[in-house]
């Protein structure tokens, strides 16, 4: 992730299966605090970003797959919201589909001039679309998830 995409450090939190573990590996890969978060997992990993957050943090929530079984996602430190003055705000893609088109450009664009990088785990065929959706469930995709069906 460091050299294929330019980010300054990857967590697999994969290898931290103890939330003291990932605390650990966010201070080491952070140690200035974390003051922008985008949260797509919840759980252990929202626990751990939370717990290194500094002061004024902002936390943009588009997504909280950790719960997309039904199953409800507690907080282990819910007051670091309001000790350390947090924004958190929660936003729906789809709620913002009058720049549906300028986006498509600009990522266009960015992904056509090699700026902008992405993986996808991709699927063969209309009958591994289960497995598949399964998979994404439980973390074993990488990127975004797609189905072939050609």
């Amino acid at each position: 992730m460091v050299e294929d995409y330019g980010f300054d450090a990857c967590i697999d939190y994969r290898q931290h299966a103890e939330l003291k573990s990932l605390v650990a590996a966010f201070k080491e890969a952070c140690p200035d605090g974390i003051d922008a978060y985008f949260e797509n997992v919840g759980g252990r990993i929202l626990d751990a970003v939370m717990l290194r957050c500094n002061a004024f943090a902002r936390i943009a929530m588009c997504g909280m797959i950790a719960g997309y079984n039904g199953e409800a996602i507690p907080m282990g430190a819910p007051q670091l919201i309001l000790v350390n003055r947090m924004k958190v705000e929660g936003f729906i893609v789809s709620e913002h589909m009058e720049v549906w088109p300028e986006a498509l450009g600009e990522l266009g664009t960015l992904v056509a001039s090699g700026k902008l990088k992405y993986r996808e785990s991709i699927a063969q065929g209309i009958e591994s679309a289960p497995a598949a959706f399964i998979g994404l469930l439980k973390g074993r995709n990488f990127g975004k998830q797609l189905v072939r069906l050609i």
